[in-house]
């Protein structure tokens, strides 16, 4: 994604801020640089920093800074009582320095929502695609505390609705972030392959036809969201290997890569994103194993990489932009692995007093819904 700096703006916007003879450009610099929390409250410091705060060219400065810094959050949840969450800072995580959990819920949106009933879809560029059962879909972006209900069986005119017992019910779904139309798109799969996109920007729903209708196709319901394209694991009766489903937001278009894993791991693969790579998680206890692909043009490599980490049950992968580390929930505890020389090192929490069983990452950023 091409992300605009300070060099974008107008030269006639660099001029002084208000009350100092600090150029606007350096004030806009360092402004890019701090937490979005501490940006939120300066909005109120006048009519400028608000404007300057709010303009779009500016969230994307302050995105791409978070990128570059690695400014991020990981939230982990605790099995007992499962409603308590942790959120720990990516950087300090990641840098080496002592990490302190601080409890706090970043789906403060949802508090008056039995909080045992939320998934997080995915995380895209600081926001967060979030299904509360029995049948709303919610986007959150939790650094600003922004929400919007896309969907929901208690509104009539939210579409596309397939019910079952009265709860909604889908057979796959995706969250990503079209860079061509600058629009977050949400992805849902419905009856057979059916496919309907969200756009954020135009606040509709549009139904875009079907994949496959075939009875011998079955498709993992998560997906991995890279460089705009969606992509979910397919099973294709007819075909001796695992093919991957791409949906790549901007021109709307399907495309089929095929796989070098067998048909018969179906059960116990998943689709990761690590490092920017897409790669296929192989689970076989006590090992986890990655098969990494590396697209040049549109033509696909596969690398296979194994590690070694004891896995006795199926884990679950925290990424970050860019970066070639991985935060990794394995077995109740957490673990970095760092795919580029295949090194690993547990962390240990002690104001985690049971394990840790599900988690999510996500970049601050002041994206508006």
């Amino acid at each position: 994604m091409n992300l605009v700096d300070a060099a974008d703006m107008n030269p006639k916007e660099k001029r002084a801020a208000p009350g100092c003879q600090v150029p606007e450009e350096i004030v806009v610099e360092i402004l890019s640089r701090l937490p979005v929390k501490s940006l939120c409250r300066f909005k109120c410091v006048c009519k400028v920093w608000y404007n300057l705060i709010s303009d779009t060219r500016f969230v994307k400065m302050q995105l791409n800074q978070s990128i570059k810094s690695r400014r991020g959050r990981c939230v982990l949840h605790e099995s007992m009582p499962f409603h308590h969450r942790f959120q720990l800072d990516y950087e300090s995580l990641f840098s080496g320095h002592e990490v302190k959990l601080v409890e706090e819920d970043p789906l403060f949106c949802l508090k008056t929502i039995d909080r045992f009933q939320i998934q997080v879809w995915g995380s895209c560029n600081g926001l967060l695609c979030t299904y509360v059962f029995p049948g709303t879909v919610v986007l959150v972006n939790p650094s600003t505390r922004q929400t919007k209900t896309i969907l929901s069986i208690h509104c009539p005119e939210n579409k596309p609705k397939p019910l079952f017992g009265g709860f909604l019910i889908f057979d796959g779904f995706g969250f990503g972030y079209d860079a061509l139309h600058d629009d977050y798109k949400v992805v849902l799969i419905s009856n057979r392959n059916i496919f309907d996109v969200y756009s954020l920007k135009s606040s509709a729903w549009r139904r875009i036809g079907y994949l496959c209708r075939d009875e011998t196709t079955r498709m993992k319901r998560d997906s991995v969201h890279i460089n705009g394209g969606i992509y979910w694991i397919t099973y294709f009766e007819s075909e001796p290997t695992l093919s991957i489903t791409a949906f790549y937001l901007s021109k709307q278009e399907f495309t089929k890569i095929s796989t070098p894993v067998s048909q018969a791991d179906y059960p116990c693969v998943k689709l990761h994103s690590m490092g920017g790579n897409l790669c296929i998680g192989k689970h076989l206890p006590p090992l986890y194993e990655f098969w990494v692909i590396k697209i040049y043009g549109k033509k696909y490599s596969w690398e296979k990489t194994v590690s070694t980490f004891p896995c006795q049950s199926s884990p679950t992968l925290l990424d970050f932009p860019k970066s070639e580390e991985a935060l990794i929930i394995s077995d109740g505890g957490l673990l970095i692995y760092n795919n580029r020389d295949k090194t690993q090192r547990r962390v240990n929490f002690k104001q985690i007093s049971t394990y840790v069983i599900f988690g999510f990452s996500y970049v601050e950023s002041l994206v508006s819904l």
